[in-house]
């Protein structure tokens, strides 16, 4: 049943991943708020379902970071693809990892 909870915990990143102009994600985004690009996480205050979808999208579950490394993104005209702020390597973003870059 565990396995079952976190295949649909993961649909879930994806399509948060693939469709940022959907209600879902809006709903979310009025619900949670937004920070570098991304919905932001909100500690203890958000829902445990927010809290663990959270947890697999930045790799940070029990699994591990099966759906980081299962995801491959492509940089393209920068709407959806922040190359500063999101996380590229090792969970920091570029723009902390190179400040002098930044």
């Amino acid at each position: 049943m565990r396995e079952f909870n976190i295949t649909l915990l993961g649909k879930s990143c994806w399509r948060l991943l693939v469709d940022r102009r959907g209600l879902w994600y809006r709903v979310l985004v009025a619900r949670y708020g937004e920070e570098a690009g991304r919905l932001a996480v909100w500690g203890q205050s958000g829902s445990s379902w927010w809290r663990e979808l959270s947890k697999i999208r930045d790799g940070e579950s029990d699994d591990g970071g099966w759906f980081e490394e299962s995801v491959e993104r492509r940089v393209d005209n920068g709407v959806d693809t922040f190359f500063w702020m999101n996380l590229w390597l090792g969970g920091v973003p570029l723009s902390v990892k190179y400040r002098h870059l930044f």
